[in-house]
């Protein structure tokens, strides 16, 4: 769906969302005083170091790190993207999501259509799912369905069904109005012929529906039950479904396990339904097409490894190839990427069926990392052992560099190819450094992030008490701009804050860290709010008062000397020397 989903229903979200409640229906919290705790959901521990505060609306792990909001929980816990984890949170409380298009809120007429083509869409699922027992052709749908060793919980799981030989059984069915058969059309159930008469699209066919990442129903995959072609049958692009940004059986993926060790590729719906059947819960497909970024960018959201699986001939290796190279720029040092080439005349459907589980997955198992494919795909363009060829691999495989993200891997790579071409290898001294760097830059960051300092215990207690902007009403607006200049860390995020309370005091701090996400403090503010400034309650007002008070005797100095050095050199301008007059009487 297009258009930005306003702020102020995004902040209403978060107030209406009891956090404590949220994550307790998926992770079994205890009372821990004020807050709640338990053991962490992000990374395996014994003792509970996870806790949630429900004064704050705000989550953080001791052990691990892991912070943040309602929102944030959903999109860590579900592996939901922002957009999707808005939708599931706004789904629970039965509230619609509005959004925005140029500026402008979208109507309602827009935001009803999205919503009635979702229904329309289940509809026509359930239509085909019905059609499976109760048309007279059933029982050779029932007989394929058999044969192909499919159970009936994986048949439901999947919501598989038939879609029955006649030209408008569909139509028939759902689309009795002009409205709903333009809008069947316009989802791609429906085709139009020059004669302007609408027919089925899908006729005598085992029907796959494709549900989105939320489990809606967004189009379709119809397979024949003989040698008739084409073979498979997808719906085409419609306002709700662009096959390069969806996957089939991601779903269901995700509701077989809750967190996703891998993902497997493959190539059709038949292989990811089968693999259910024996238990390999973790596969999708990617819809007729070679897999696309967005695709890998949205698996790598869920996962932390990819396993592609192909045929073992040409083709499989050309299709992994372009999947390779669309994989590139999201390959950071976090995550991986193997490649599973199949025994000719053998697809995932069938070789499960022959081997079972416990042997398909140890075949997983072996499955080729990603470099070890990358250099044997270049060394059939490349000659090695001469010097023409390795100047050739050179060229092949530098621009592939330039497209990885910054970090070991790619080191790791550039090494592969020095060695390969005889040239000396980067040390393992210059891996170390990076390394020690890196863990001297985290131990600094941990260090700062742990500081009592006034300004970030002001930050602190604005973030718990955000109404105490409004104690410090006497300073204007332009004022607090300036005090922003102070030369001291912090303060430009304390003034932002500070304004930004003014404005909104009721809200609470999982709101305020909404409006931060996208901005580079954000990590500085869920670190703050899960630090223990030891400050009470009752003495809250008081202290955040004082420290301000501080800060402007500070400005005040400071001011006052800028001021009176522009007028010993003579660089003052009048209202400069108006202000240095107010200062010196202060």
């Amino acid at each position: 769906m297009a258009g930005r989903i306003p702020r102020a229903f995004i902040d209403d979200l978060i107030a209406r969302t009891d956090i404590v409640e949220l994550i307790d229906s998926r992770v079994k919290l205890k009372k821990a005083g004020r807050n709640y705790q338990a053991c962490c959901p992000f990374h395996n521990e014994k003792t509970p170091s996870f806790t949630v505060a429900p004064d704050k609306q705000f989550y953080h792990c001791f052990g691990c790190g892991a912070h943040g909001n309602a929102i944030s929980f959903l999109m860590e816990y579900d592996r939901l993207e922002f957009v999707d984890a808005v939708e599931e949170l706004a789904g629970s409380q039965g509230i619609e999501v509005p959004r925005e298009e140029g500026g402008k809120q979208q109507s309602a007429q827009q935001v009803s259509q999205i919503k009635a083509d979702y229904e329309i869409m289940q509809m026509a699922a359930d239509f085909f799912s019905q059609q499976k027992t109760a048309h007279a052709e059933s029982e050779k749908v029932q007989a394929y369905i058999q044969k192909r060793g499919l159970s009936a919980e994986i048949v439901q799981r999947f919501q598989i069904g038939y879609a029955p030989a006649e030209w408008d059984g569909l139509l028939k069915h759902l689309g009795r109005t002009q409205q709903a058969a333009t809008q069947l059309r316009d989802l791609g159930m429906l085709i139009e012929n020059d004669n302007k008469r609408l027919y089925d699209r899908f006729r005598d066919r085992l029907m796959f529906p494709i549900l989105d990442r939320r489990g809606k129903c967004i189009g379709f995959g119809g397979r024949v039950f003989g040698d008739d072609t084409p073979k498979y049958l997808n719906s085409p692009e419609t306002r709700i479904f662009h096959k390069g940004k969806e996957l089939y059986g991601l779903h269901q993926a995700r509701l077989a396990n809750r967190r996703l060790d891998q993902l497997l590729v493959v190539e059709g719906y038949m292989d990811v339904v089968a693999l259910a059947q024996a238990d390999i819960n973790y596969a999708v497909a990617s819809l007729g097409t070679a897999t696309t970024p967005e695709q890998i960018q949205q698996m790598f959201r869920y996962t932390d490894e990819i396993i592609c699986c192909y045929d073992g001939d040409n083709a499989g290796r050309s299709a992994a190839w372009r999947a390779l190279e669309n994989a590139l720029p999201y390959l950071t040092d976090k995550v991986k990427m193997r490649f599973m080439f199949l025994p000719d005349g053998e697809d995932p459907d069938s070789l499960v069926k022959q081997i079972g589980k416990v042997e398909f997955e140890a075949l997983i198992d072996k499955a080729e990392p990603i470099e070890d494919f990358l250099f044997k795909q270049l060394a059939e363009q490349a000659d090695i052992t001469s010097l023409q060829g390795k100047a050739k691999l050179s060229e092949l495989l530098n621009p592939m560099l330039a497209k990885l993200p910054e970090g070991e891997f790619k080191l790791l790579l550039a090494g592969k190819l020095a060695q390969t071409l005889g040239k000396s290898a980067p040390a393992k001294q210059t891996q170390n450094n990076i390394k020690e760097a890196k863990q001297k830059q985290a131990s600094l960051n941990a260090k700062n992030s742990s500081k009592a300092t006034p300004v970030r215990t002001a930050v602190a207690l604005l973030l718990e008490s955000p109404q105490l902007a409004t104690t410090f009403s006497h300073i204007s607006e332009e004022q607090l701009q300036l005090l922003g200049a102070i030369d001291i860390a912090g303060i430009r995020l304390l003034v932002d804050l500070l304004i930004f309370c003014r404005h909104n005091p009721n809200h609470n701090a999982g709101q305020i860290l909404e409006n931060w996400r996208e901005r580079p403090e954000h990590s500085m503010l869920a670190k703050i709010l899960a630090w223990d400034h030891h400050v009470t309650e009752e003495n809250r007002q008081k202290v955040f008062l004082d420290i301000m008070e501080n800060l402007l005797l500070l400005f005040v100095k400071q001011r006052k000397e800028v001021l009176m050095t522009k007028a010993r050199m003579g660089l003052i301008e009048q209202s400069e020397k108006q202000e240095l007059e107010t200062l010196l009487k202060m």
